[in-house]
Parts: C-alpha cells; sequence; structure tokens
C-alpha cells in the first residue's frame, strides 16, 4: 500500500509539472497569519486615531473656523477672514498678556525646577520610611488645582486667614497680597510652583534611580564629594530630563487658568491676566469668540515652538 501511495504522488507531481504547475505549498500559512496581523493592528489604530481626531483635530479645526468669523455671543456669523487675528496684535493689552505670562511662567519655573530636583535627590537618597515620605511630598500635586488655589485664598484672607492672624501678631498688619498688582502676581506665582514642583520632582526621581550605582561608589572611592558627584554623574544623566521637564512645566504654566480664576481672575488691573485667562475672560466675560479662538490659535502656536525647541534638543544630544 505504501509503494502504491508513492507512485501516486509522484505521477501527480509529473502531472502538475507537464501542465506547467506546482504543487501545492504551505507557503500561504504565514502570510494569511500576517493578514491577521495586520487587521488586529488595525483593531488598535482605528480608536485611537478617531479618538484624537476627536479630542485634538476636531476642536483644533473648529478654533481656526471660529476665529475666521465674526460672532456674536455664541453665534457664528459671517467670514472675517484675518481680522480676528489683526484685531489680537493691535490689541494694547496684548503686550501685557504676553509679558505677564513670561513673568508668571518663568518665575513659577525658576522656583518648581530645582524644588522639584532637590526633592528627588533627597527621596532618592532616603532608605527608611521611604513610600511615606513620598506619600508626603506629592500631597500638593494630587489635590486639583481649583483646591489648591481655594486654601491659598483662605490662608492669605485679610480678614480671617491664618497669615493674617501671624502677621498681625508680629505687627506688620494683615496679609492683603491680593489687591495690588506686584503682590497679587508674586503670590499666584509662588502658589503655582508649590502646586506643581512634585510634577518635576517624580520626573527627576525616575530619572536618578537610572543613574549606576557603580558610578557612585568609584567616586567615593576616589574621595569625590556630594557637589562633585552632583555635578559629574547626576546633571550629565538629567540634561535630557532637565529639558523634558522645563518644556513639560513651561506648557503647563503657559495653559494654567484654574488657580488665577480661583485667586484673582486675571486681576487687580489686569496684573494677573496671562494669555489662557485671557482666553477665558474673552469667552465668559466678553462673550468675544472669535477673539477668544485667536488668542487660543496664539497659545497653541507657543506650545508648538516649546515642542519643537525640546525635540531639536534632544536630538543633539542622541547625535
Amino acid at each position: 500500500m505504501s509503494n502504491d501511495h508513492t507512485a501516486a504522488r509522484g505521477l501527480a507531481r509529473e502531472t502538475l509539472a507537464g501542465a506547467g504547475e506546482t504543487p501545492p505549498t504551505r507557503r500561504g500559512a504565514p502570510t494569511a497569519r500576517r493578514g491577521r496581523g495586520d487587521r488586529q493592528v488595525w483593531l488598535y489604530v482605528i480608536p485611537v486615531s478617531a479618538v484624537f481626531l476627536f479630542v485634538f483635530v476636531g476642536p483644533l479645526i473648529y478654533t481656526a473656523w471660529t476665529a475666521l468669523h465674526e460672532t456674536t455671543y455664541y453665534q457664528i456669523g459671517e467670514f472675517s477672514g484675518l481680522n480676528s487675528f489683526v484685531k489680537l496684535f493691535s490689541d494694547p493689552d496684548l503686550r501685557k498678556s504676553i509679558g505677564t505670562t513670561l513673568v508668571f511662567s518663568l518665575g513659577a519655573l525658576v522656583i518648581a525646577l530645582p524644588a522639584g530636583l532637590l526633592s528627588a535627590i533627597v527621596l532618592n537618597d532616603i532608605s527608611r520610611f521611604k513610600r511615606t515620605v513620598r506619600s508626603l511630598f506629592l500631597l500638593t500635586w494630587l489635590m486639583s488645582q481649583a483646591t489648591a488655589g481655594t486654601i491659598w485664598v483662605w490662608f492669605l484672607n485679610p480678614n480671617f486667614g491664618p497669615a493674617t492672624a501671624i502677621t498681625t501678631s508680629l505687627g506688620f498688619g494683615p496679609t492683603d497680597v491680593f489687591t495690588t498688582p506686584a503682590t497679587a502676581l508674586l503670590a499666584v506665582t509662588l502658589i503655582t510652583a508649590w502646586w506643581s514642583y512634585p510634577q518635576a520632582m517624580l520626573l527627576f526621581l525616575g530619572a536618578l534611580q537610572t543613574v549606576p550605582e557603580e558610578l557612585r561608589e568609584s567616586l567615593r572611592v576616589d574621595g569625590g564629594g556630594i557637589w562633585h558627584g552632583f555635578v559629574h554623574i547626576t546633571l550629565p544623566y538629567l540634561r535630557n530630563t532637565i529639558v523634558s521637564v522645563v518644556v513639560v512645566l513651561l506648557m503647563l504654566y503657559v495653559q494654567m487658568v484654574t488657580i488665577i480664576l480661583v485667586t484673582t481672575r486675571g486681576g487687580p488691573l489686569a496684573a494677573t491676566e496671562t494669555l489662557s485667562m485671557r482666553v477665558f475672560n474673552q469667552t465668559f466675560n466678553e462673550f468675544d469668540l472669535s477673539g477668544a479662538s485667536a488668542t487660543a490659535i496664539l497659545l497653541f502656536a507657543v506650545n508648538i515652538v516649546l515642542t519643537l525647541v525640546a525635540i531639536r534638543f534632544r536630538r543633539k544630544e542622541t547625535l
């Protein structure tokens, strides 16, 4: 029986070869599996793309469309071209808003960046009660911006706040910091830095844990101190992380609304009206939807510039 089966297979091959055909093989199996794998990839890509279009691209197109039309309250009217952008850049208050945004963002960054780095170094060296101490450091960031702003408004209240009780007992009078332009901007900047520095701390802490312990041990053997270890080991390993933290925090501060809204609402005398707060006021106080959309496009351009700067820096570091 086996000889008959062998002869039959040989005859079939000869017949197919004579007809110019090749015997069937199993090469189609990998192709079929590859096709199924491609379909599975699309099952993941399509939902993500749909969410991206719905959450990002759609609102961006609608904002640009609104900026190119006249608006009455929240009703979109006739096409006006670039009139809203002309009004935006010819507005004398725009320069003040940009200056306030720069002072607010850079001021908060100067405080939050070293505070986050120092906190990360301290937490990285702690051996006992590490989780408890980390939780305490993260408490400020875990609360919402509205909660953080409300706490400080209560604490600095000139009538019944604890800060007023302390300063009055010391003979300095009430802490009326939100009524003068300079102190209001300073207070909002400090509150924002206090709320956001744990975010920088987490990013730095993750990067510190990638530093090889052998380098630190060799530094100790060579007699190097804490400062030498920080300059020659820690900083080189954190260079890319520092750039990422700077960009992340600046983008956060440029778009910050809630803390300013809760504490000062952009006042007094527009001293704390950043570009993002200007968008809020134009939308909900002045009902100028077209002007708010133009300002939002300007904010979007600022975020793009920050992102491109970070990408370019990281490319130089990897070359």
